[in-house]
């Protein structure tokens, strides 16, 4: 929450607030599509060297990879969703203290 502001109210900067949701939101969408940049030149070297153990390696390094990009981008929404509702927290307190210094 900021200070006063000229007219007395306390202010957040929703606009702020908002980017940083809509950036959240944006990292979560590209992260799977990031996360699959790995695919086609993991599979091409355990193709390469289909029949050595590390071919099952890089198979398994692979997987681990997406399970890490599904947590990530799980956790990216989460965030994205807690910090929409921070900003509604933030407007409903505004609006709450402006109610309580009006002058009556």
């Amino acid at each position: 929450m900021g200070t006063p502001t000229g007219s007395g109210q306390f202010s957040v900067n929703g606009q702020a607030m908002k980017g940083a949701q809509s950036a959240l939101n944006g990292m979560a969408m590209d992260s799977p599509t990031i996360g699959a940049l790995a695919d086609e030149s993991t599979n091409a070297a355990a193709t390469a060297h289909k029949g050595w153990e590390s071919a099952a390696a890089l198979r398994a390094a692979l997987a681990e990879w997406h399970e890490q990009v599904e947590q990530l981008t799980a956790r990216l929404h989460r965030n994205s969703a807690a910090m929409e509702q921070t900003t509604l927290n933030y407007h409903t307190t505004n609006q709450s203290i402006a109610d309580l210094l009006k002058v009556k």
